[in-house]
């Protein structure tokens, strides 16, 4: 679906440059949400493939000097679609027109940073989308080939696949940096999840070591000009409902008005503000 979303995000990219910049003077980006990576031992890139694959299908064709997809990512697709027995690739070709059209239309990038995982090598199994193997059905997952692993240590939120790990963070602005002349980058979401407790330590904890990492990300020279924390106040999360929390700001469900309360991380992160 990249190939369509991109194809879209081009042509009102165009649209408002052609038709509404002259007056309102605004910026359009695109977001992704993006996961550190990490991998225990040298050689075979996984971190840059994985990177690729997540981060640069959508990004490549827009920041990319070149434009287009990632070479991993065409390289592979179109390897493992003619072992599939396709007559064509799963992954959709732009025209040179498309390249050219697509290619520059961000002003900004959005980066929704929660979590990080350890790369190992996947099984290297082809998928044959097949019901005797519906595991090896053609995906995203199946195409990268990774598999995803945590250290320990890590400490975990209340989402299962929440681990704090913002030096992973820095990584990921410090990728965006060299990979793609260094573009202006937001930070459109970062929290942390817990089951919803007022001296909600752990966000505090979450909330500062991510700064300070953004922090080092901007000293090592990545243009990062925004931060937004998710989220203001506990929301539907999902799947999960009610049952995560990630809000500064507590909800009362049993109060008919639905009564905000102030938790500590809200005090800190004012104090963060104004200081």
């Amino acid at each position: 679906f990249a190939y369509h979303i991109l194809l879209a995000h081009a042509e009102v990219y165009h649209l408002y440059r052609e038709q509404f910049y002259v007056q309102y003077k605004g910026k359009i980006g695109i977001t992704h949400i993006v996961l550190g990576m990490f991998q225990r031992t040298p050689g075979n890139d996984l971190v840059e493939r994985g990177m690729q694959f997540q981060l640069g299908t959508f990004t490549n064709p827009i920041f990319g000097k070149e434009g287009g997809w990632p070479k991993v990512v065409q390289e592979t697709v179109d390897g493992n679609s003619k072992q599939e027995g396709r007559a064509w690739s799963r992954l959709p070709a732009f025209t040179a027109e498309q390249v050219e059209r697509i290619k520059g239309t961000a002003d900004f990038l959005g980066v929704n940073y929660y979590t990080a995982f350890y790369m190992e090598p996947g099984t290297g199994e082809v998928s044959l989308g097949n019901a005797q193997n519906p595991s090896l059905t053609p995906s995203w997952e199946s195409d990268m080939n990774l598999t995803f692993t945590v250290n320990p240590t890590w400490k975990r939120g209340e989402s299962g696949w929440i681990f704090l790990v913002p030096e992973g963070l820095r990584d990921v602005l410090n990728w965006i940096r060299n990979t793609y002349d260094n573009p202006e980058v937001l930070i459109t979401e970062n929290g942390w999840s817990d089951a919803g407790e007022l001296m909600d330590d752990g966000r505090v904890e979450s909330l500062q070591a991510h700064l300070r990492a953004i922090l080092e990300a901007i000293k090592d020279g990545c243009r990062v000009t925004s931060y937004t924390h998710w989220s203001f106040i506990d929301n539907f999360e999902w799947t999960r409902g009610y049952t995560e929390k990630f809000g500064l700001y507590h909800v009362n469900m049993d109060d008919p008005e639905k009564k905000r309360i102030e938790k500590k991380s809200a005090r800190v992160y004012r104090k963060i503000i104004k200081d």
